[in-house]
């Protein structure tokens, strides 16, 4: 096949212009534009020679259109109708006279008619030089080995058009649809564009990095690179793009070795292509190569300086290499370009644990933060891994206490060996809560037996509430019926309290330990059942002064940090529930998408508990609670405000989650609608339920 140029001047054809505004509406359709034209005496075009339709005349000379002759409609074909033109291909139109033939030609592009490709421009071009541009008659032959050069300079010239409003190209409009098919989740529908765009220009490099970038959503990553390798060998000195993008493929592939050769191509030809830096260096992090990944990584901020990324990756490099105080530097600078970057805090965190380091306060700060973003964006099992870092780092960070004494007042001779050598009485297997020596405390502590007898446990190193109530729970210590001896059972309660007193409050994992209703509900599962309901009287005095300690008077920790303010909405919910007879369990969030199972009868409710603190009008809400929201018919929400003074509940089931709240899809930040009428609250106590005794 062969280019053909035909012409057209403005006084034998006056209509041209509206045939240009007709042409641009039905091209942005999707639609070629059928016109007829006239080809003087040629006999010999054949349907699918390239054809370019040139202005000449007195002023703006140039080419404003290009098709592809096709053939037309059989009622108008000129060989059909006469034996005399039978040897004419079917492009020929009836309208055809003696000497003066007209075929078909579909344009897929032009230009306004004052927009041409200037021919006075073209001359200028030095692979341009000594050829002729202006054919003396209509579908003269433009010259083959210039056809390319042609094409080249007419793409560049209607895409300046269309950048103005000024033109139209139907390989442009059918990759434009190619692109939105990719975006909204059709990628074979692209691919479908993509080879249309193909057939009306088989050298159009960015419909194979369409088509490419379609075959690596349908996950056909073989024919990915085969797309960007077409492209790079149409065009090896300009393929920065088709390099980078098959990099990519080899990278997701795990063949670093391919794709630090293409990343490295993408920056031979264009050595400021910030991507290709970046992923440079995520190959050498990959390989291990980490002196090479942070020379990479310094490259693209040299280019790129607010790259959060970049800085994070080159810190994480500096992580592994032990080279600590740059980690640090490096974890802080990414918070700064991007303060949502959860881990970096996360391994900000790690750093400031190390020993070269060793600061523990900023460590557990960061760790705080990483777990509320991490579970704010739906990852779950990271939060749990830094939770329970932070738990670790909290425990072997605080100071241990020594004892006053190691005695106390003798137990009677019944029961003391046994007491104290082997205590039949089961001990919680959480770790010691130190005490600090700077706290004013007692060196004993005392259980008054009925008889008036005492019973002593000896003080260790260190004691906590969950071992201090175990002895207190043997079957050993007999517990009084008299009010009066209760009265003095309150008296050896408020001394574990004040073991208590002595955490480290600012430290919220322990303030965690303060405050748990689980472990308390654990005492009462020790107790003989004939002294149940002395048991529940004291249980209760234990909560409201330990609650009184945590809530209603002022803590040297943040109510409003979400952590706190969220263990305090989920004690009163528990409380809520117990009270009414319920049986609540602890599920692990990562795992189910909610906090609690509660039980009673042959009724389960799956509940998640979120808080309101004064200062924010909304609370985060992960995907898999919306799910549960949306699938789970047990799915209960609890919303609680004020949950450091006077929790106030409201209760939502199921779908009314989102009637009442609108959602952010991107965090399910969720926020009380405007318009919803002011639910009731139900003011909440907390309490301990009165548990049926067992067997």
């Amino acid at each position: 096949m062969v280019t053909r140029i035909f012409l057209c001047n403005e006084q034998t054809e006056p209509e041209i212009r509206d045939f240009i505004r007709e042409a641009i509406a039905e091209i942005s359709e999707g639609e070629q534009y059928i016109v007829t034209w006239n080809c003087g005496n040629i006999q010999t075009l054949k349907v699918g020679d390239r054809a370019y339709f040139k202005r000449i005349g007195s002023a703006n000379q140039g080419y404003f259109a290009a098709g592809t002759v096709v053939p037309a409609d059989r009622e108008y074909q000129l060989k059909l109708r006469s034996a005399r033109y039978r040897e004419l291909s079917e492009a020929y139109d009836i309208d055809s006279q003696a000497n003066n033939l007209r075929v078909w030609v579909a344009w897929d592009s032009c230009v306004t008619f004052d927009e041409p490709l200037r021919t006075d421009y073209l001359r200028q071009l030095p692979h341009f030089q000594g050829m002729p541009l202006e054919p003396q008659t209509d579908a003269g032959v433009f010259r083959e080995e210039y056809v390319r050069m042609l094409d080249r300079e007419w793409e560049r010239q209607t895409q300046k058009a269309i950048r103005a409003g000024k033109g139209v190209s139907l390989v442009d409009v059918y990759y434009r649809w190619g692109l939105e098919d990719i975006q909204q989740g059709f990628p074979q529908d692209a691919l479908e564009s993509f080879r249309q765009a193909l057939k009306l220009n088989p050298n159009f490099i960015k419909a194979y990095l369409g088509l490419g970038d379609a075959h690596v959503s349908l996950r056909e990553y073989a024919k990915a690179v085969g797309d960007y390798g077409k492209a790079i060998s149409m065009r090896p000195d300009k393929a920065r793009i088709a390099y980078y993008k098959r990099g990519e493929i080899n990278f997701l592939l795990n063949q670093f070795q391919q794709a630090l050769a293409d990343f490295q191509a993408a920056i031979d030809i264009d050595p400021n292509y910030v991507d290709a830096h970046f992923s440079l260096g995520n190959t050498y992090f990959k390989l291990k190569s980490y002196e090479q990944a942070i020379a990479c990584y310094s490259s693209t901020l040299d280019l790129d300086p607010n790259r959060d990324l970049a800085v994070f990756r080159r810190g994480r490099s500096h992580y592994i290499l032990k080279e600590f105080p740059e980690a640090l530097r490096d974890f802080s600078h990414a918070i700064e370009l991007q303060p949502s970057n959860v881990d970096a805090y996360y391994y900000r965190g790690l750093t400031y644990s190390q020993p070269t380091i060793a600061d523990e306060t900023l460590a557990g700060d960061d760790l705080r933060k990483a777990i509320v973003l991490y579970q704010t964006q739906g990852k779950p099992e990271k939060a749990r891994k830094a939770k329970e870092f932070l738990e670790t780092l909290a425990i072997d960070s605080l100071p241990k206490a020594k004892p006053r004494s190691s005695y106390a007042i003798a137990p009677s001779e019944e029961t003391a060996s046994e007491a104290i050598a082997e205590p039949d009485v089961p001990i919680a297997t959480s770790k010691a809560i130190p005490v600090d020596d700077a706290e004013e405390t007692s060196d004993l502590i005392v259980v008054v037996q009925p008889d008036e007898q005492a019973i002593a446990i000896p003080v260790s190193e260190s004691i906590t509430s969950e071992e201090a109530i175990a002895a207190f729970s043997s079957d050993e210590i007999a517990y009084p019926s008299e009010p009066a001896q209760i009265v003095e059972v309150e008296k050896v309660v408020e001394k574990i309290v004040e073991v208590e007193k002595l955490v480290e409050v600012e430290k919220i994992v322990e303030v965690e330990k303060i405050v748990e209703v689980e472990k308390l509900v654990e005492v009462e599962k020790l107790v003989e059942v004939e002294k149940i309901v002395e048991v529940e009287k004291l249980v209760d005095r234990v909560v409201e002064k330990v609650v009184d300690r945590v809530v209603e008077k002022p803590v040297p920790f943040s109510i409003e940090d979400p952590s706190t303010a969220e263990k305090l909405a989920m004690i009163s919910v528990m409380a809520q529930y117990m009270r009414d007879g319920w049986m609540v369990r602890s599920v692990d969030k990562s795992q189910v998408g909610y906090d609690l199972e509660c039980t009673k009868d042959d009724r389960s409710e799956a509940v998640v508990i979120k808080s309101f603190t004064s200062d924010r009008e909304s609370f985060a809400i992960s995907a898999i609670e919306i799910e549960n929201a949306r699938s789970n018919k047990d799915f209960v929400l609890w919303v609680v405000s004020g949950a450091a003074e006077n929790p106030e509940l409201r209760c939502l089931r199921g779908r009314e989650l989102f009637e009442q709240f609108d959602l952010d899809p991107l965090a399910f930040a969720a926020k009380v609608r405007q318009s919803t009428v002011q639910l009731e609250f139900a003011p909440v106590a907390l309490g301990i339920p009165q548990f049926e005794p067992q067997g």
